[in-house]
């Protein structure tokens, strides 16, 4: 199901990506139903890659240059040039879901200007979900239909990672739960985003993401279904970001 929030100006750009998407989650899935077949390294505690995160990545990066030729590309495994226009490529995000056999995992991307998220897509495979769009140009979804996002929900996101001191999380964790939410953390910042977009979650929140690759596809759709989500990218390439009805928290991060 193709369901468009407003008229695209950019629908074929939106149907470009979501092409790509597609056949890139067909290959994920398919490396996913052999995960004990995976050559897997540790980059830091509790950081992980695999063989197929790196596949992924260069699979996409020969998709979007054939496709957005002009356009630069950086990805989260191989890195490239993060200036001008450019696609910023998380293959994987939530590879340890991935690697647990759990569906929260998906395939993020966002085509940046600068800093800023222009369009953005997110797809997880394993949920038959994707969603493509950017502030200005339109929101398609596949797989799901979009609820209201003035209606709160009862859940919040919140992120986990090495770089966030636990006892600063667990504060605004506190303040998030004194203000009625229950707490869930997916092990993906961009399916926690992508499900902000959609109206699932009131709100997401998380810092010290290890890069913009995390959070840009998400940020974008958001965005394009005019949820508010806010970022900011520290002095090592760390970013905090907030979404929904988290505005305000990462001022008293």
């Amino acid at each position: 199901m193709l369901t468009d929030r407003q008229v695209p100006s950019g629908q074929e750009d939106i149907e470009t990506v979501m092409a790509i998407l597609d056949a890139s989650g067909k290959h994920a899935l398919a490396m996913s139903e052999q995960i004990d077949k995976r050559r897997v390294r540790e980059k830091s505690p509790g950081d992980f890659v695999s063989d197929a995160d790196q596949a992924l990545e260069r699979a996409l990066c020969k998709q979007l240059a054939l496709a957005f030729p002009d356009d630069g590309l950086s990805g989260e495994e191989f890195g490239g040039n993060p200036t001008g226009t450019y696609w910023t490529i998380d293959p994987i995000d939530g590879t340890s879901n991935f690697l647990s056999g759990l569906p929260l995992w998906c395939i993020s991307i966002a085509r940046m200007k600068g800093d800023l998220p222009r369009l953005g897509g997110v797809h997880a495979p394993a949920l038959g979900l994707t969603a493509v769009g950017g502030p200005g140009i339109g929101f398609a979804v596949r797989g799901a239909t979009v609820l209201a996002s003035t209606q709160v929900r009862p859940c919040f996101g919140v992120g986990r990672n090495a770089n966030w001191n636990g006892t600063d999380r667990a504060v605004l964790e506190n303040v998030i739960e004194s203000r009625g939410f229950n707490i869930v953390s997916l092990g993906s910042c961009a399916i926690s985003l992508l499900f902000v977009a959609l109206g699932r979650l009131s709100g997401y929140l998380e810092v010290g993401c290890e890069g913009i690759w995390d959070c840009a596809g998400g940020i974008a759709l958001c965005r394009a279904n005019g949820i508010s989500a806010e970022f900011r990218i520290a002095g090592d390439s760390t970013v905090d970001v907030e979404a929904g009805l988290s505005t305000g928290l990462l001022s008293a991060a």
